[in-house]
C-alpha cells in the first residue's frame, strides 16, 4: 500500500493556476492602460467623414424660418442631425447634395425617425428657400445672419456635418460628392449610440 502511494504523482501547485489566471485577466489591462496613457492612436479609422476634436456646440440662437420667426436651437435637439450650411444662393451642386441627403435619410430605413436634415443658409433674403421647403417638406429650411452659426459650422463651402442629439457637431465631410460613406458613418452611429 505504502509502495502504491509513493508512485502516485504529486499534485501541481495552486499558485501556478492562480498566476495563470492573474496574467489572462490583468496583462490586456495593462497592455490597454499603458497604450492609453502613451497617447497611441490608431492609424486606421473606419469612419469616412473627419471626426471634430473637440466636437463643437450649436450656437443658441440665431436661426429663423424662411418666413421670418425665429428657430430656437433647442427645436434642433432630440435628433441626429444631416446638417448643410451654405454661404450662397443654393446651385445646382447644393441641389444635388440636398438629393443625395434624402435618399441617404431614406436608406436609414427604421432608423429614419432619428434623424433631421437641415439646411441653413445665410442669405435671409434668398426667396429660394421658401421654394426649397415645398421640394423637402421634411427638410428644416432656416436662414441666418447671426455671426456665430457662420463661424461654428464652416459655410464656405458644401461641407455637410453631423450633429448629434445633444447639439454637438461631429464630423464633416468636406466633399460630400460620394454620400454612401455618410451613410454607412449614420448606420454605424445610429447603431451603436446609446442617445435615443
Amino acid at each position: 500500500m505504502s509502495a502504491m502511494t509513493s508512485a502516485l504523482p504529486a499534485p501541481k501547485p495552486a499558485y501556478r493556476t492562480l498566476l495563470l489566471l492573474a496574467a489572462v485577466f490583468v496583462v490586456p489591462f495593462v497592455i490597454g492602460t499603458s497604450l492609453f496613457w502613451s497617447g497611441w492612436r490608431p492609424g486606421k479609422f473606419v469612419n469616412h467623414g473627419e471626426l471634430l476634436q473637440p466636437p463643437r456646440l450649436l450656437p443658441v440662437s440665431g436661426l429663423a424660418h424662411p418666413d421670418g420667426r425665429p428657430l430656437p436651437t433647442s427645436e434642433l435637439r432630440g435628433k441626429w442631425l444631416l446638417l448643410m450650411p451654405v454661404d450662397q444662393t443654393c446651385d445646382i451642386t447644393c441641389q444635388h447634395n440636398l438629393q443625395q441627403m434624402r435618399q441617404v435619410h431614406i436608406a436609414l430605413n427604421k432608423e429614419q425617425s432619428r434623424l433631421q436634415r437641415v439646411f441653413i443658409s445665410s442669405s435671409a433674403s434668398d426667396p429660394a428657400l421658401v421654394k426649397m421647403q415645398q421640394d423637402f417638406p421634411d427638410l428644416i429650411v432656416a436662414s441666418t445672419a447671426n455671426m456665430a452659426w457662420r463661424s461654428a459650422p464652416d459655410v464656405s463651402g458644401q461641407t455637410i456635418y453631423v450633429v448629434d442629439p445633444l447639439g454637438n457637431i461631429m464630423m464633416r465631410y468636406a466633399d460630400p460628392g460620394d454620400m454612401r460613406g455618410v451613410l454607412k458613418d449614420l448606420e454605424r452611429l445610429l447603431k451603436y449610440s446609446w442617445i435615443r
